[in-house]
């Protein structure tokens, strides 16, 4: 009798001699993204729930039009008043003081934040995970508050 032929599996092992491949930190740029709402804070004065179907509207086209881009693509969209990226990291340092508190007590543990523009003022505010490119979306700002421009 012919012994069966079994295919072996093999595992890493946590001693294993080969080295690890790190991902780059723009690896997400070539991912399509997918969005987690498991962060958001509603807890500002500026970051009221939605008002309804216009806002609900604005925020979930918007989303469902980006999901066939890539975050390269949606990071490198350019438009509006002053030409530039429509969606674009900000250092929290920048933002404003009352914000930048409201950081400190939700444990944000970030130094950039992404600001994702859906339409005129109105942004979504999260962070971007690098390893499978989900966006947490954390602030909703109708307003343009968590960041004001001067003009």
């Amino acid at each position: 009798m012919v012994p069966s032929k079994k295919t072996k599996r093999s595992f890493p092992t946590l001693n294993s001699k080969e080295p690890s491949i790190e991902k780059s930190p723009l690896s997400y740029w070539k991912m399509k993204p997918s969005f987690s709402f498991r962060k958001y804070d509603s807890g500002m004065s500026w970051a009221l729930p939605m008002q309804g179907k216009p806002d609900a509207d604005i925020v979930f086209s918007h989303l469902h039009d980006i999901c066939s881009m890539t975050w390269g693509e949606i990071l490198q969209a350019s438009g509006g008043r002053s030409r530039g990226t429509n969606s674009h990291g900000v250092p929290i340092a920048k933002l404003c003081k009352e914000v930048k508190q409201r950081a400190d007590r939700i444990n944000l543990n970030e130094d950039n934040i992404l600001s994702l523009r859906l339409q005129g003022k109105v942004r979504l505010w999260g962070i971007i995970e690098p390893e499978n490119g989900c966006f947490f979306v954390i602030w909703y700002d109708p307003d343009h508050k968590v960041y004001p421009l001067s003009k």
